[in-house]
């Protein structure tokens, strides 16, 4: 089964999902796009494979990881398996660095906003974000963009999870993967796990569920839908 062709209808999915809430953002509006982007190693794969990205936007990118920036400490389902046992995951170290991302033009636009990750397709917000602001997004939305990313990780099982700027430099150029990950890069990016259960508020539970049964509907060809890719079992 094709990871990426999955991915791609979550894309889509997603996409005409966010039309029915209110949204204020606009093209050219970029407060939002920093180095903080943490994505999967399959998202970076369809970048690679599929996006219009060329050699001077990745080089753009292995200039900005040699800077400080933000390393998650953990992976969203390794985080969510800590919450639903009821312990509370470790703390980021690193801090949130708001570096204007290397993707975008001088006018403020994504020169890759086709194939964009998940975690800038689900920064939206109900107001003009300001500098040093914050999104509004209304609560069942957040619930949404969280289930998301944890089935982007569990389709992603067996690959990895960190900040764009260190998980591209385990591929070459052509999405492939190199032949070893270097050690300083093993130590930037974490391993994906497979969904544990999903983290959604009780009075939220019914509006999920008929979510999730949407969802899991969507084709990804002519012979499979996602719930193809995922548990059996999405609420045991």
């Amino acid at each position: 089964m094709s990871k990426i062709s999955a991915l791609k209808a979550i894309y889509s999915f997603y996409d005409d999902f966010l039309r029915g809430f209110p949204i204020a953002c606009k093209k050219g509006c970029s407060t939002c796009c920093t180095t903080n982007v943490c994505v999967t190693s399959l998202e970076v794969e369809y970048l690679l494979k599929e996006g219009d990205i060329d050699k001077k936007q990745i080089e753009s990118i292995k200039k900005a990881s040699q800077k400080e920036h933000f390393i998650p400490n953990t992976t969203i389902n390794t985080s969510a398996a800590l919450y639903l046992s009821k312990r509370n995951p470790p703390e980021d170290s690193y801090p949130q660095d708001f570096e204007r991302c290397p993707l975008l033009t001088s006018d403020g636009l994504c020169s890759i906003y086709p194939w964009r990750s998940f975690s800038c397709r689900s920064m939206s917000s109900e107001t003009v974000c300001t500098e040093g602001g914050e999104a509004r997004m209304e609560p069942f939305l957040v619930t949404v963009n969280l289930a998301i990313y944890q089935i982007l990780e569990h389709i992603d099982a067996d690959g990895w999870y960190g900040n764009l700027l260190d998980v591209i430099g385990i591929f070459k150029t052509n999405g492939a993967y190199k032949s070893g990950i270097s050690s300083d890069l093993q130590e930037r990016i974490k391993t994906n796990r497979p969904l544990p259960g999903f983290m959604v508020p009780q009075e939220e539970m019914v509006r999920f569920k008929s979510f999730l049964r949407r969802l899991s509907k969507v084709r990804v060809d002519s012979d499979r839908s996602l719930s193809d890719f995922l548990p059996e079992n999405l609420f045991g």
